[in-house]
Parts: structure tokens; C-alpha cells; sequence
């Protein structure tokens, strides 16, 4: 099932790639930026905060040398201002090393304000670095197709870590972190989940049987 899996993820993610300017983006600070803004946040939300913030502070240092209240004006936006001091926070680590984020999972998660999650999504999206994806998206997700216990906390569920594990390819691991992205967005949701449309349904559990947590 693995592998179908896979696969199937594959196919459907390469097929509904979802455009987003920060997908795009090459500069590796403005990348880990926008990873930073969709903590716990709606794509479709940040999309103009992202661009006006490029366009103000285009560089760590810019960042670095702000003033909490400058910065914390586009956190404002999307109701997150308390998030404002933790990037400049972040800033300044990355300007002391010449305004390049670290490409390892131990020094980014060591600032403070950079989880897992976001540290998984900017090495594997940004900086071609394998990277296993998990938040209560994907644990959702991987409930329903499979019934094994979730508690809406991706954190310490070992069975979800090893299915991750097992499900993130060896090379194709950017394209597939993007499809999961998509795809727990957009037809495994929350609510009303796409079933009918799903290119997993022939596996998942729920949709044979519609249990749903």
C-alpha cells in the first residue's frame, strides 16, 4: 500500500500544484519567511503579506535592524502580532551568518519560533533536502485512511512518524510534500472531505466505511 500510495500522492500532486509567489521563491531567507508566516495559517491568507514584506525587508539584516513595531505591522494583518519579536529574533541569528538560514534540522529548530514542521517544509521545499512533512493535517489524513488512534496532536505518535517515513520518497520528496500540502488542504479537509474525488479512496478506510474523527 505504501507505494500505491506514493504514487497515487504523486500523480495527483503534480496535477492540482497549487501556485503560491513563495514557491518560487529562491532567496533562502524570504523562503523561510514564508514558511515562518504559515505557521498554523491559511496559504490563501498570506499571499499578500508575504509580497508586501518582501518588498519592505528583503534581507535578514533588514529584519534584524527593525523595530518590533514595523515588523509586527504585517503580523497584524493576519491577527499574529506576538510573532513579530520571534522573527527578528530569528533575524539576527541568520544575519550573524551572513544572512544564510542553517541547512540542518538541529541548528534551525534551535532558534527559537522554528518547529519541526517548519524546518521539514523549508529543507525539503526550498533547499533540496529530504525532510518528513507532519502537522494535524496529515495526521488526519493518515487516521482516516488507515483507523490507527489520533488525538489531533501530530507530536509523539510514533505510528505517524514511521508511515512518513515510509511514505516520503528518497528523491521525489519536494514534489510529494507539496502534493500532501495540497492535497490534506483541499480534498482530505477538515470537514466535508472530498471523498468522491479522492485518488486514495480504494484504501482509505473512512471511505468505505464514513467514519470520520
Amino acid at each position: 500500500m505504501i507505494r500505491r500510495t506514493r504514487r497515487r500522492m504523486l500523480r495527483w500532486g503534480r496535477a492540482n500544484f497549487r501556485e503560491f509567489v513563495w514557491r518560487q521563491e529562491q532567496d533562502p531567507w524570504l523562503a523561510l519567511v514564508a514558511e515562518f508566516f504559515l505557521q498554523r495559517t491559511r496559504a490563501s491568507q498570506i499571499a499578500d503579506v508575504f509580497v508586501d514584506f518582501k518588498e519592505r525587508f528583503p534581507t535578514a539584516s533588514s529584519v534584524a535592524g527593525a523595530t518590533e513595531s514595523d515588523v509586527g505591522k504585517f503580523f497584524s494583518r493576519l491577527g499574529l502580532r506576538w510573532r513579530g519579536p520571534l522573527l527578528i529574533e530569528i533575524a539576527k541569528e541568520v544575519a550573524a551568518r551572513n544572512g544564510r538560514p542553517p541547512d540542518d534540522t538541529k541548528s534551525l529548530q534551535a532558534m527559537r519560533g522554528i518547529g519541526g514542521y517548519t524546518a521539514a517544509a523549508w529543507l525539503s521545499l526550498h533547499r533540496g533536502v529530504r525532510a518528513v512533512i507532519i502537522d494535524a493535517n496529515v495526521c488526519r489524513w493518515l487516521n482516516r485512511m488507515t483507523g490507527l488512534p489520533y488525538n489531533r496532536d501530530p507530536r509523539g505518535l510514533r505510528w505517524v512518524n514511521d508511515m512518513c517515513e515510509s511514505l516520503t520518497p528518497p528523491k521525489v520528496f519536494r514534489d510529494y510534500n507539496y502534493a500532501v500540502l495540497d492535497f490534506t488542504m483541499t480534498v482530505c479537509t477538515r470537514s466535508r472531505p472530498g471523498c468522491s474525488s479522492c485518488p486514495l479512496r480504494s484504501d482509505c478506510l473512512h471511505s468505505r466505511t464514513g467514519s470520520m474523527p
